[in-house]
């Protein structure tokens, strides 16, 4: 609940509502590349949260440990997914698709930190921890073939 009033929040006093009410119908593509651009790094923080996991089972760059650098990348990717969502809104698209997608891949952001929060009391929540990531992956592949499909419109 709180997470859904601050994206609300978020929202609102970026001026999106105001946006979507508003008589115009013309797409910002400028936005929709930047968000193309923020799905880009999302996808290569997911990339660097499955070396940094795996540094937690003994593969690692020397005798570095990851474990902080795996947590926060997580939460980065997240921030970064509310700034698609909110660029994706700030648009003006017609397109539900792009709305949605932008929405979701911050949702599984978001699930897929608590699954890394409940891992250290239920160590085969990581099953469904690197599940999730391949799915995150897979979802901000497609989004960002959409929104770089769509910006160049």
């Amino acid at each position: 609940m709180v997470i859904i009033t601050l994206l609300h929040t978020i929202i609102e006093k970026a001026g999106a509502v105001a946006l979507l009410m508003s008589e115009e119908a013309s797409v910002d593509a400028k936005m929709l590349g930047m968000a193309a651009k923020a799905t880009l790094a999302t996808m290569l923080l997911v990339l660097w949260q499955g070396a940094s996991g795996i540094s937690g089972l003994g593969y690692t760059f020397g005798n570095m440990d990851l474990a902080s650098s795996h947590g926060h990348s997580g939460e980065l990717a997240f921030v970064v997914a509310i700034v698609i969502a909110v660029l994706v809104v700030k648009s003006k698209t017609d397109s539900s698709q792009l709305k949605g997608m932008a929405f979701g891949l911050a949702g599984m952001l978001f699930i897929q930190i608590g699954f890394g929060y409940m891992m250290p009391s239920m160590p085969w929540m990581g099953m469904f921890h690197a599940m999730m990531a391949l799915g995150i992956m897979s979802h901000a592949t497609i989004l960002w073939y959409q929104l770089s499909k769509t910006s160049s419109q």
